[in-house]
């Protein structure tokens, strides 16, 4: 794999972060269970984006740059707020 795969991976999940963050910034949105399903999908898409970076034959500075935007993305993704739990 090449660098440019992973940076327009990246590219992507940057847009489903901004379209999450919307989602969960409405309080309706914040209590669907469709909004908690695509934040789990996107961490794992995080997570498979990163192993697969074992993959990538390319200078270390430039698999550190893509280790710390993924690690970055991921830390965001992970901090969404979401509804209450049910009681």
């Amino acid at each position: 794999m090449e660098a440019a795969y992973f940076k327009n991976q990246l590219r992507g999940y940057n847009v489903v972060l901004a379209i999450l963050r919307a989602g969960s910034e409405d309080d309706f949105c914040r209590n669907c269970i469709g909004l908690e399903g695509a934040i789990v999908k996107e961490e794992k898409g995080l997570k498979k984006l990163k192993l697969d970076l074992a993959d990538l034959v390319a200078p270390e500075q430039e698999r550190t740059d893509i280790t710390t935007q993924i690690d970055q993305l991921s830390q965001q993704v992970s901090s969404l707020p979401l509804g209450e739990e049910p009681t």
